[in-house]
């Protein structure tokens, strides 16, 4: 007779293998990343035009002539994400590649009203420009980071196609390490868009700021997660277990909550000593697994805030730490101490995390197979998880067309709050739970249609 612990152990381990791609898919994967990084690091040297995105920079309220630099080839090129932390998840099998952005294609004063964003963009567009004529490349098309638009990344897929991995493309993702003067862009006292005022006075831009942050250490950040989950097979495993779990559950896998990234630095710090080194190699994948659950449904430290720091090399001070916790809805500092990882999660959207994973909590104990049917292969879906879904035509709106970029967040994550707070107000306590999700960024997206095809 099997036992019950027997048969979710060996559910468990035919999910990971059909979750996770061969050794020699990966090979293959890498293989043709590789040859992406190698044709970007060949693009030569050439004059960036605004023109190339001009819907793009129109829609940021920048003039073009501002705009033009001398390109220059990156000066770095790395793998990051999934395929670097050894926790590819089917269906997304995307390699990141990072791509530094070189000093000398930047003002030092290009954090100021989206200059940065911009430039971001068009040295996007010559890299795109380029690829698009190699016989390596089959299709170039334009995304964005988490669901920012100011935030342009490109999906590059390869000529030859990988049997195991349909639809298998590399992501190209801009950073800005050393770019800018860190003081510049303090999340609590700076303004860096000159238009965003009250009465007057120039209020702080700390999710403008951010943003621009997020990518001066997205290397420094990858590179930390990456060398954790090095060489530890159970870490990785519960990693892949856990973006199966959050995918199945669509409206805390958005945006707005989780991501793969999200869950990986989350899993780093509870690794840690800030954490309570409540993770460690002698724990099995279930007992991962079941850690992380139940630090997101019910752990006190998202009070207080998650730092991603050893104790000893904390330099994040308590006041920064505080500052967060007032500024944003959640607050993760970084490995550096400068970046809110959590700056896009909303309250709402935490607070539907908080209740899923105690839902997963109580189906782990009371569920048949430790509710591996439940868990990991039902999906809830919107329609599954609230008793009433609405969708809001805002098309021509007019609110919505005198939308501009001269706020802290991006205009349509503005319209969001704006909703959520209506819709509290009108149904105050009848509700268990309310959320409003902006759709996300078209498919295929045009970057010389500019941000209003985005909403």
């Amino acid at each position: 007779m099997v036992s019950a612990e027997y048969s979710i152990d060996l559910k468990l381990s035919e999910l990971l293998k059909q979750a996770r791609p061969s050794a020699t898919s990966l090979r293959a994967a890498g293989d043709a990343t590789d040859a992406v990084g190698k044709l970007i690091k060949s693009v030569p040297p050439q004059q960036a035009a605004p023109e190339a995105a001009s819907g793009f920079v129109r829609d940021l309220g920048l003039a073009a002539e501002k705009l033009a630099f001398s390109f220059r080839p990156p000066e770095v090129v790395r793998l990051a994400g999934s395929h670097a932390a050894g926790a590819v998840t089917r269906p997304d099998v995307a390699a990141d590649l990072l791509v530094r952005l070189p000093k000398e294609c930047f003002h030092e004063k290009d954090f100021l009203n989206h200059r940065y964003h911009a430039k971001r963009c068009l040295y996007l567009c010559v890299i795109e420009k380029s690829l698009r004529s190699s016989p390596l490349i089959r299709k170039v098309s334009w995304s964005t980071f988490q669901d920012e638009a100011r935030k342009p990344v490109l999906h590059v897929y390869p000529a030859t196609e990988i049997a195991e991995l349909p639809g298998f493309y590399v992501r190209i993702i801009p950073t800005a390490s050393s770019l800018f003067d860190l003081s510049k862009l303090n999340l609590s006292t700076r303004n860096n868009i000159r238009a965003y005022t009250k009465d007057g006075i120039n209020q702080p831009t700390p999710r403008y700021n951010n943003s621009i942050l997020e990518d001066m250490f997205l290397e420094e950040n990858a590179e930390y997660t990456g060398s954790t989950f090095a060489n530890w097979k159970t870490l990785q495993e519960a990693l892949v277990l856990l973006k199966v779990w959050a995918r199945q559950r669509t409206s805390i896998y958005s945006h707005d909550c989780l991501n793969g990234y999200l869950i990986s630095a989350i899993l780093v710090f509870l690794t840690m000593d800030s954490g309570g080194s409540i993770i460690n190699r002698s724990m099995t994948t279930r007992q991962i697994f079941r850690v992380a659950i139940n630090f997101f449904a019910t752990s006190k430290m998202w009070l207080k805030g998650l730092v991603i720091q050893p104790m000893k090399k904390r330099t994040i001070s308590k006041e920064g730490i505080a500052h967060l916790l007032k500024t944003f809805d959640v607050a993760i500092s970084d490995v550096s101490g400068h970046v809110n990882l959590a700056f896009r999660m909303t309250k709402s959207a935490f607070s539907e995390l908080q209740d899923e994973a105690a839902c997963t909590l109580n189906c782990l104990d009371k569920c048949r197979d430790g509710g591996f049917e439940e868990l990991f292969m039902t999906k809830v879906d919107f329609g599954a998880k609230f008793d009433s879904c609405l969708r809001i035509n805002l098309k021509g709106n007019s609110k919505v067309t005198a939308l501009s970029f001269s706020s802290d967040d991006e205009s349509w994550r503005i319209l969001e709050k704006d909703v959520q707070s209506l819709l509290q107000q009108g149904l105050t306590d009848r509700t268990k739970m309310i959320r409003v999700l902006w759709r996300s960024t078209p498919s295929e997206w045009n970057i010389m249609d500019g941000l209003l095809r985005v909403w």
